[in-house]
């Protein structure tokens, strides 16, 4: 009995040395590849992109019924990815039905920069009128006029010259080779930070600033979003005076009341005989820098007290009137002349 259990024991560990043995075999082979499903190509290769539902005319906002997001096989350059990133943009060009909307074809720059009724208007500057050049683009800045007695009066004696608030709270988008924040745009392939080129056109020089070991240039222009009623008397300011911004605090939002003054005529008068609707329509900021200023309305001279557009009708121009002749005898010398006595 003893004999069979020592038989058996011997058989145990011999068939655990053979297990062992098969175990080291198999560890030592390669793995088998593991077998993957075949990926579609076109599953592989969709990327999401918004295109146009119908066709989309130039220099009309997006509204976001005429978007839609598409898949494409092939990833377009450009491409917007999110409809909420296209709704209101203004393409520059005509995008045609089922075309993928790209960023080069939205309006981009400075002119996203505007508020509806602003105009972007280059001012000169130096070091004195530009606050010591210390105003960013962002800045809110008030605008003086320095104007120039330029005109003597044949009558008397000229006329002082003056220095008065022009524009107030102006905000400053480019100050010399510094532009502000251009708008960014979420494209399929990231990010998309451009400024518009055409910004260098209002500059006047390109839009990159260039390597850091380029010595700055002083500044020589700032453009500045000027609402389009007043645009007229800072072109004329800054050809007839001497303009001077004075840099301001962003949250003082304080500017004169215009109604305390009497307003300046325009160069154009408008036509007699307007109807009420019509006598409104000559404020609307538009027609008003139609009608123009000249000169005399920027230095205060000329000015018409304020009235009720729809109760006054639009007055002409008055006609011009010959001076006076002076009534008596005219005695007649050669070629002049002088009166003698009165009637």
């Amino acid at each position: 009995m003893l004999k069979l259990t020592r038989i058996a024991a011997v058989a145990l560990i011999g068939l655990a040395v053979l297990l062992a043995l098969v175990a080291f075999m198999i560890g030592r082979k390669p793995a088998a590849p593991t077998l993957v499903a075949p990926v579609a190509h076109n599953e592989a290769q969709a990327i999401t992109v918004v295109e146009a539902v119908a066709r989309l005319p130039a220099g009309e906002p997006i509204s976001a019924n005429g978007l839609r997001l598409a898949q494409r096989t092939a990833p377009v350059a450009g491409a917007v990815t999110s409809i909420s990133a296209v709704v209101g943009k203004v393409p520059v060009q005509d995008i045609a039905e089922g075309s993928p909307i790209s960023s080069s074809a939205l309006a981009q720059g400075f002119s996203l920069q505007l508020r509806p009724g602003e105009r972007a208007l280059a001012v000169p500057v130096d070091e004195l009128v530009g606050a010591g050049n210390r105003i960013l683009p962002g800045d809110f800045v008030d605008v003086f006029l320095n104007l120039r007695n330029t005109q003597p009066n044949v009558n008397g004696p000229a006329e002082a010259a003056q220095t008065r608030l022009l524009l107030s709270r102006l905000r400053v988008l480019s100050y010399g080779q510094q532009d502000i924040a251009p708008v960014v745009t979420e494209t399929a392939a990231g990010t998309d930070t451009r400024n518009d080129p055409r910004a260098a056109d209002i500059t006047g020089g390109s839009s990159n600033h260039g390597s850091g070991n380029e010595t700055p240039q002083p500044a020589r222009s700032a453009v500045l979003a000027v609402p389009v009623a007043d645009a007229n008397r800072l072109l004329l300011g800054a050809q007839q005076g001497k303009l001077f911004l004075a840099l301001r605090n962003p949250a003082d939002t304080g500017l004169p009341d215009l109604a305390l003054f009497p307003q300046s005529r325009g160069v154009i008068d408008p036509l007699r005989g307007l109807d009420a609707e019509q006598q409104l329509a000559l404020q609307r900021p538009e027609n008003h820098a139609f009608a123009g200023i000249d000169g005399d309305g920027l230095a205060g001279r000329g000015s018409a007290p304020i009235r009720s557009t729809v109760d006054a009708p639009a007055r002409a121009p008055a006609p011009r009137r010959s001076a006076p002749r002076a009534s008596g005898i005219e005695i007649i010398r050669g070629d002049s002349s002088a009166p003698r006595g009165s009637l």
